[in-house]
């Protein structure tokens, strides 16, 4: 492993342990910033606005989260940002984000959005009320370090998301 990758690898643990030591909070402080952002316009459910994926890539997995959606009205959304503006995290950012989008069935609130912010090598997984009894934030935190960002520290971004959506989809099968 080349010193590079070495330090990439010790960033992205060490934020993985920050957010799950400090949890985030949604405040007034997000609330405010909201007002003031020009949120991305989604075109689809995966939005791949940091080009980390190639055409077919995309096309795969939105299938795979097409086919979830039709059997179980569950809506999962995938964007690669390249700024959160004004925020001071992928975290509050990501929560704003999947509301503006309206990910999920609104009498369900049955979304989960997976973004990932290239600059800071972030990576964040917001789901619906509906979905926190079935997948939890302490889940998907374990989702992101054990099967998304192996992946990702092999530059291997489409293999991350796939495998991430499916340990998701298996999650939610258990519940």
């Amino acid at each position: 492993m080349n010193f590079k990758n070495y330090l990439l690898a010790l960033l992205v643990i060490l934020c993985i342990s920050c957010e799950a030591a400090y949890p985030p909070q949604y405040d007034a402080i997000s609330a405010a910033s909201q007002a003031d952002t020009v949120f991305p316009v989604p075109v689809g459910f995966v939005n791949d606005f940091d080009n980390v994926l190639s055409e077919e890539q995309e096309t795969s997995l939105l299938n795979l989260v097409k086919q979830y959606e039709a059997e179980t009205t569950t809506q999962i959304a995938i964007v690669t940002l390249t700024s959160i503006q004004g925020y001071e995290g992928l975290e509050s950012y990501s929560l704003d984000l999947a509301n503006n989008w309206k990910i999920g069935q609104e009498d369900k609130d049955n979304g989960v959005l997976i973004a990932l912010y290239m600059k800071d090598r972030r990576i964040w997984i917001q789901n619906g009320n509906g979905i926190m009894q079935k997948l939890t934030d302490n889940e998907t935190l374990e989702i992101i370090k054990k099967i998304i960002v192996p992946e990702f520290k092999k530059d291997n971004y489409f293999s991350g998301f796939q495998k991430g959506i499916k340990a998701i989809i298996e999650e939610l099968k258990r519940s």
